[in-house]
């Protein structure tokens, strides 16, 4: 019996399924390892979207390693006008425009997490 990757569930949610589908129109695979979504992101750091923060990419290479349930849902959280709203946007975006969006919002919600230690 073959063993189910344990992302495949996380990476057919919409915003995993738009993640991938930007990283095809910028000329990527998406990475059976990873969400699309934090690929994204790091494709966007790879190719010159600057983060608002120095610890961005240390934050952002720590969630797309952990447990997919945890790291989407604390990317998710909150996010100003909802998932579907977030979805219409990111499709109308070119890749690298999309992966800073997904930037600032993972900036934001770093922001906003009492558990992070880190000063801004």
């Amino acid at each position: 019996m073959l063993q189910e990757n344990p992302f495949e569930r996380w990476r057919l949610l919409p915003l995993n399924q738009v993640a991938a589908l930007k990283l095809r129109e910028a000329g990527e695979t998406p990475d059976a390892e990873r969400l699309p979504v934090f690929q994204l992101m790091v494709w966007g750091l790879l190719n010159g979207v600057t983060p608002t923060h120095r610890r961005t990419a240390q934050e952002l290479q720590r969630l797309q390693y952990q447990n997919p349930a945890e790291a989407f849902t604390y990317l998710t959280s909150n996010i100003p006008g909802g998932l579907p709203e977030l979805h219409r946007k990111l499709l109308k975006l070119a890749p690298k425009a999309a992966a800073s969006e997904l930037l600032d919002i993972l900036d934001m919600r770093l922001k906003a997490d009492p558990r992070n230690p880190y000063a801004w």
